[in-house]
């Protein structure tokens, strides 16, 4: 196969279908990894003796509440309505953040292919490299400090290490579908 000349222009494509495709598997891969792990923990209570409606009830609480905190993207959202004058509607506030985040990791995709067009050295692990410099700088590091989430040291090392891995997963498709979509254009 002949190689390509670098493409700004390509890396933009590329990357906006990569980005959103990325997201797109990052979240599943969320929801899945989630969903595991409220299975683990009942089966965990289950075994310790608790019955399955206190397990409902503890496990109904928790979805209550995890409804009621913001999570980062949905504070973005929200400021981002006030400095348009439009206040953000409570109906509206989990798709207004599923926005942002589709909108970043798009963009973080674009950054991604557009430097790989340049410096292909960037595509190392097939991505995971990339996914796993992104959860650091902005699970880790940008967001708790533009306090949109707690510090790092106020959350469970179950959640650093789901994070992670999504980053891992998010990279690794990133680079997947930037290569597939490079060969096509």
């Amino acid at each position: 196969m002949k190689k390509q000349k670098p493409s700004i222009l390509r890396g933009v494509v590329t990357g906006l279908a990569a980005g959103i495709a990325a997201t797109l598997i990052m979240d599943q891969f969320l929801k899945l990894s989630a969903a595991s792990q409220k299975a683990i923990e009942k089966h965990q209570k289950l075994a310790e003796g608790e019955s399955p409606w206190q397990i409902a009830h503890e496990q109904a609480q928790q979805e209550m509440q995890a409804a009621e905190q913001e999570g980062s993207t949905e504070i973005v959202a929200r400021k981002i309505a006030e400095v348009a004058g439009k206040p953000l509607q409570k109906e509206t506030k989990k798709t207004a953040g599923q926005a942002v985040h589709y909108t970043f990791g798009t963009l973080m995709g674009v950054a991604y292919a557009v430097t790989a067009e340049v410096l292909p050295e960037v595509t190392s692990g097939g991505g995971t490299a990339f996914g796993t410099l992104l959860f650091l700088g902005a699970d880790e590091v940008a967001v708790p400090a533009l306090r949109l989430s707690p510090p790092p040291t106020e959350t469970a090392s179950t959640d650093h290490l789901q994070h992670w891995a999504a980053h891992v997963v998010y990279g690794g498709s990133l680079e997947l579908v930037r290569s597939l979509v490079r060969r096509l254009v």
